[in-house]
């Protein structure tokens, strides 16, 4: 596998010129390493991963562990609508494959969150004792 060297261009698969959409540009970003982004780690410290690492170890650990950590899907969703919006209203940019993570974290609050706090028919849950 070769490794790109700092400053040579890189184009993901995501990119299309015809609507505007750059995956490359948005992966770029200082908001594409949010660890270092929000001062949690130093940037270029070794736990400055980019995001799509840590998105990976979060469905990583969905697929692994048999009842989700309901907090790392509440930390997700918050991070998507962060990401959301920084996309739409800060950068203008189009992201493909940003947006189809934001639209899978959305369902997976719905259906892992949401749906423990309120039974199908949409009623809150009542406690039984």
């Amino acid at each position: 596998m070769e490794h790109l060297d700092e400053g040579e261009d890189f184009t993901a698969l995501c990119d299309i010129d015809a609507i505007g959409a750059s995956c490359s540009k948005t992966f770029s970003l200082p908001e594409g390493k949010l660890l270092s982004y929000f001062g949690i780690v130093p940037s270029g410290h070794a736990l400055d991963l980019p995001n799509a690492a840590l998105g990976s170890v979060f469905y990583a650990q969905l697929l692994v562990l048999r009842q989700p950590i309901r907090l790392f899907v509440c930390a997700a969703m918050m991070t998507s609508i962060f990401l959301a919006y920084q996309l739409t209203f800060v950068l203008g940019d189009l992201c493909i494959l940003c947006w189809s993570t934001h639209i899978i974290n959305s369902i997976l609050f719905y259906k892992i969150v949401l749906s423990t706090l309120w039974g199908s028919d949409g009623a809150a849950k009542k406690k039984t004792i």
